[in-house]
């Protein structure tokens, strides 16, 4: 197994439990969870770069992504292996050094590309049966953060330690 050093992330079905909201006004809502938010803080400080690769915008996903200090964004993705080849070549990680978290088919192409790959409790069937590691949460309520945890373990960090001087979100 290789050290990942990069962990790229769908969205809706991971960092969300992958509902869509609207709001009266037809405006989008997404709900995240905080204890993803300060995982991915914690994983970022241990030297793991963070991406998101999401088939879908919104105002919400444009704000968290801020909030958390996430660089490495490819919104509105009609082709999410292409998007992996420009995170690849813009960030010199290559594909097997990266892991990528998705639930449902739409996720296919980038997972074939990863070297690794995880699924929330709640992915579809065929996505949990390719995951090397599927969670006992579902997307949006503390997956991103078991997994989190877990690449932190892998690479010898003390999670205490890093925590020290890390925000919450």
């Amino acid at each position: 197994m290789a050290e990942t050093r990069m962990l790229v992330l769908d969205v809706d079905g991971v960092l969300t439990d992958g509902a869509i909201y609207y709001s009266g006004e037809g405006e989008s809502l997404k709900a995240f969870s905080a204890h993803d938010g300060y995982g991915l803080k914690l994983l970022m400080k241990a030297g793991v770069q963070v991406a998101i690769i999401s088939g879908r915008t919104s105002a919400p996903l444009v704000r968290r992504v801020h909030d958390l200090g996430i660089t490495n964004v490819r919104l509105a993705s009609r082709d999410k292996a292409q998007s992996m080849y420009d995170l690849s070549a813009e960030t010199g990680v290559d594909f097997r050094y990266m892991a990528f978290m998705g639930d449902d088919l739409l996720d296919l192409p980038a997972i074939r590309l990863a070297g690794r790959c995880f699924a929330p409790a709640n992915a579809v069937l065929q996505i949990r049966e390719l995951a090397d590691v599927v969670t006992t949460s579902i997307g949006g309520r503390g997956a991103v953060r078991e997994i989190c945890d877990m690449l932190i373990k892998e690479a010898g960090h003390d999670i205490m330690k890093l925590a020290e001087g890390v925000n919450g979100q």
